[in-house]
């Protein structure tokens, strides 16, 4: 990050999402500096608040209460803004997270619904820093990332005393951001997402130095993104620079050699990453609306789509805004083989089941109007949900300008069920119809919209539905054209069918081959 970058995170932070374009900064984790001396213009209130202005609270502070649906539950933190970002569940089931406007480590149980802080009294007052990495090892340690001050953390829950370590400093034009954190039995890897590099340490280690060695990312790339590991130990990772291509990497600890990929040019930011039963490879675009599969047996890549955002999250309000997208930004999966991934900028959590080719999106409850085109909107915005962490059939979540964390139930019925042709064949200048059928779970209140989205894009197949609101008391099914371009390229694409009500959107895909 350069200096004017730098300078304009430490003023507001924001990404400005009423254009279809974001700062590379944010998306990779976006370091944070210092405040300014403090001016007549901050109100001091011995809270971590007094870290902003007061025009700029709002934004970066949240409100003073939390919002709740069928499923979801939030809860507030009790010190006002401290910006939860990290998040993860130990063996216990307490719930961990970092506040990057603190330094502290959270923790929340949900037996007593209760929070509790623990001080990091080796943290300036005043500082605040982009906690992306949180873990624990197999000894009980809690170990963070520190991307403003290049440290890692450990935290000891026995005595609640913190120990602070040196990042290994990069040589690189933007110096060094340790960002996300993975354990592996005994080892420690984290990203450099800006200095080239995936450090990597023994979390058995004892004394002042943790003898982090680093693995040099291949090529001139940019940006490190985060790791996963394989069944036979090999490390899988991106590198890649902002809408100019990357590979994905596969690093063989026992030989040191590397295997790249070249990455789709459709993927312009690969942040996430995670690996399924079968070893396939997932990897979250957070610069569209985009997650990939990667086979390593085929050495195939696979393009999946979201639903369009919903309104509430984008707001439009000067009409600026003629492509939204979602922002796939982190990815986990679940006991059922379902992938979980946080739509940042849809204020939305996705769970897509591969063994059946559908999606479900939850709509976050609280949001934030400041980081979006709201306007004079009501209920609009983003809470700016950075990271989560699945247990079981919850799945936890950060609400990093709102000062909430949140959880959200998957074992709640859903409203509705929807259903359609798996796949269809199509010649390039024809039409073809689908049906999707769609069947109420419960009463509804309400209509159903009907929305559509490709991975060919809007130029390559068009889809119009019959109806875009449908009245949904009994089983209904709703009739879809799509057509396909004159001059359409020959190939496979997906077409994603979609179903919403309120808060909770159902898709089915259908696959297209096109002749």
């Amino acid at each position: 990050m350069n200096k004017n970058t730098k300078k304009l995170l430490a003023l507001s932070f924001m990404a400005i999402f009423i254009v279809s374009t974001v700062s590379v900064a944010f998306l990779g984790g976006g370091r944070v500096t210092p405040p300014a001396d403090k001016t007549s213009d901050t109100t001091i209130t011995g809270t971590p608040a007094d870290n902003y202005k007061d025009k700029d609270r709002p934004t970066f502070c949240g409100t003073n209460h939390t919002e709740s649906t069928k499923y979801i539950t939030e809860f507030k933190i009790p010190t006002i803004c401290t910006q939860p970002l990290a998040i993860m569940v130990d063996q216990s089931g307490s719930v961990w997270f970092t506040e990057s406007n603190t330094g502290n480590l959270g923790k929340f149980d949900l037996s007593s619904k209760s929070f509790q802080e623990f001080t990091n009294q080796q943290w300036q007052k005043g500082e605040k820093s982009m906690m992306w990495g949180l873990a624990n090892s197999q000894d009980g340690n809690i170990w963070i990332t520190d991307s403003q001050h290049n440290l890692i953390w450990k935290f000891n829950p026995s005595d609640t005393s913190y120990q602070r370590f040196a990042f290994p400093k990069s040589n690189t034009q933007d110096g060094s951001f340790p960002q996300m954190l993975l354990i592996d039995g005994q080892s420690a890897y984290i990203n450099d997402f800006t200095g080239r590099k995936i450090g990597v340490f023994s979390v058995d280690q004892t004394g002042q130095d943790l003898g982090v060695s680093s693995i040099p990312s291949p090529g001139d790339h940019n940006f490190t993104s985060a790791m996963v590991t394989d069944t036979s130990g090999k490390l899988w990772y991106t590198v890649w620079k902002y809408q100019q291509g990357g590979d994905l990497v596969s690093y063989d600890k026992k030989t040191g050699n590397y295997t790249q990929y070249f990455l789709p040019q459709d993927i312009q930011a690969p942040n996430g990453i995670t690996i399924d039963s079968s070893g396939k490879l997932w990897i979250m675009d957070t610069a569209s609306s985009y997650f990939f599969d990667f086979d390593p047996a085929s050495n195939k890549f696979t393009k999946h789509i979201t639903s369009p955002p919903p309104v509430s999250s984008y707001g439009n309000a000067s009409g600026l805004i003629k492509t939204p997208i979602s922002r796939p930004y982190w990815a986990h999966f679940d006991d059922n083989g379902r992938l979980w991934f946080n739509e940042q900028v849809a204020n939305s959590l996705g769970a897509y089941d591969p063994s059946t080719q559908s999606l479900v999106e939850y709509l976050v409850p609280s949001k934030n109007p400041n980081w979006s085109d709201c306007g004079t909107l009501s209920d609009c915005g983003v809470a700016q949900v950075l990271d989560f962490t699945v247990d079981h059939n919850k799945v936890w979540f950060t609400e990093w300008v709102e000062n909430n964390i949140g959880v959200l139930d998957s074992s709640v019925p859903l409203p509705i069920n929807v259903t359609t042709d798996p796949s269809i064949v199509i010649h390039h200048g024809q039409n073809a119809t689908v049906s999707l059928n769609i069947s109420p779970q419960e009463s509804l209140d309400s209509p159903v919209s009907i929305i559509t989205s490709n991975t060919a894009g809007p130029q390559t197949v068009s889809i119009t539905p019959q109806q875009t609101m449908v009245t949904v008391d009994k089983p209904q099914t709703v009739k879809l054209t799509i057509s396909a371009d004159n001059f359409a390229m020959p190939g496979t694409y997906q077409v994603l069918l979609s179903a919403r009500y309120h808060d909770i959107t159902v898709s089915k895909y259908v696959n297209i081959t096109l002749e």
